[in-house]
């Protein structure tokens, strides 16, 4: 199994989310996931309750700031 997999990607999404809320921005920089909303569409076909909410973050230091979703973990499949 690669890093970059689907799993992977899964796991590493899970594991931030349990922490606290993960924005598009933070799970590419932080998590190395590309497409974060793949990841959180996979995550609630297999039951995980996981909320969208809309915010505004910019990517470095200075730059406007964009239009962003942050998940929030609600609840875990059984």
């Amino acid at each position: 199994m690669t890093r970059h997999s689907s799993t992977q990607q899964d796991r590493k999404m899970m594991e931030a989310l349990r922490i606290g809320p993960v924005s598009t921005i933070e799970a590419a920089k932080n998590l190395d996931i590309v497409q974060p909303p793949n990841t959180i569409r996979r995550l609630r076909k297999k039951g995980h309750e996981i909320r969208t909410y809309w915010t505004h973050q910019s990517t470095e230091p200075g730059r406007p700031p964009h239009r962003v979703a942050k998940y929030i973990l609600m609840r875990e499949a059984s």
